[in-house]
């Protein structure tokens, strides 16, 4: 479908020039803000080969650089890297949620997913980086810019809004540790369209401009970075407060559905599109639910799914990955 049928003309249209980088056999690296995580979703969901944010969700750009500075190196953590707080360890380069009462238990987590994420990005077609604020939170002792602030009293962090500098030498630092691993990687930053209001809409503008600002910056020496333009979809195509979820923030699932078709337009050839729009109509039918409790009627159902798929298959001859419970 396209994405013309489900946007209303009240918006202004531009164009974004086509970049069809991807395929059905593309294996994308996902890392950033929640907007991330949507995108891999939707990707990860129609039978892509995919993988999120081996720290969780990230916002801002030095922190997606050093997850991915991390990950180049191989790097392992130990219980010297983490800090303690009310009766658990927290490593505070990550997502909130990476925690344990056992700091033994917390670093094998995270080292088995260093080594999954540098595994798979040898071999990776695409990387896609996704800031999605300038402002970060620096713990005052050990003194260091922190992924989250885990729920720690918040005397004990300063905040402020990264400079272009810092932002440009974070992306620079970001494309120099995807290419450490993998020479050959095609790297697509966007800005995320989700809004940080909790400082005010000014502070939210600021921060949003030196990332779009110091990706301009970063593109004018590395043309071959490719960008695609979320944030400006959102707040300009979609230019009205009926797009955003309740919070004003963020984007209604239908805007992120209108977001990720438009980047399927974008980035995808017509026949990666054309395996997405096939397998999202097959999971419908995989996931519909039988009412019926005749076992005749489950299996018959069961048996049209299963030469729905063999059909699905034979389409798309040139697919080589394959989700493990599709088979």
């Amino acid at each position: 479908m396209s994405s013309e049928i489900l946007k209303n003309r009240l918006q202004t249209e531009f164009l974004i020039k086509p970049n069809t980088i991807a395929d059905d056999n593309s294996r994308i690296f996902f890392v950033g803000s929640c907007f991330s995580e949507n995108i891999f979703n939707y990707l990860k969901y129609c039978g892509l080969d995919c993988i999120n944010n081996p720290f969780g969700t990230l916002f801002n750009p030095h922190s997606i650089a050093f997850c991915i500075e991390k990950i180049a190196t191989e790097y392992r953590f130990t219980t010297h890297d983490f800090t303690y707080h009310n009766g658990e360890f927290h490593s505070m380069h990550h997502h909130g949620s990476y925690k344990h009462r056992d700091a033994e238990v917390l670093a094998s987590r995270i080292n088995s997913q260093i080594e999954t994420a540098h595994d798979f990005l040898i071999n990776a077609d695409i990387a896609i980086i996704t800031p999605g604020t300038a402002k970060v939170w620096q713990m005052n002792q050990p003194e260091m810019i922190v992924g989250n602030c885990h729920k720690i009293p918040g005397h004990e962090f300063t905040s402020r809004i990264l400079t272009e500098t810092e932002i440009l030498k974070a992306y620079k630092d970001c494309i120099y540790y995807l290419r450490l691993i993998n020479p050959e990687i095609k790297i697509i930053f966007t800005i995320s369209p989700v809004k940080h209001l909790r400082d005010g809409m000014l502070e939210n503008t600021i921060s949003k401009s030196r990332l779009i600002s110091a990706l301009a910056t970063l593109r004018e020496e590395h043309p071959e970075i490719l960008y695609f333009p979320s944030y400006e979809i959102q707040t300009e195509e979609l230019r009205d407060h009926r797009f955003y979820a309740e919070d004003l923030a963020h984007p209604t699932a239908w805007a992120t559905e209108y977001i990720f078709r438009r980047f399927c337009e974008t980035c995808f050839t017509s026949e990666g599109q054309q395996f997405i729009e096939d397998a999202r109509n097959w999971l419908r039918m995989k996931n519909h639910r039988i009412m019926s409790v005749d076992q005749t009627e489950i299996s018959t159902w069961t048996t049209k799914c299963d030469e729905a798929l063999k059909q699905f298959k034979s389409k798309h001859p040139s697919k080589t990955y394959w989700p493990a419970d599709w088979v």
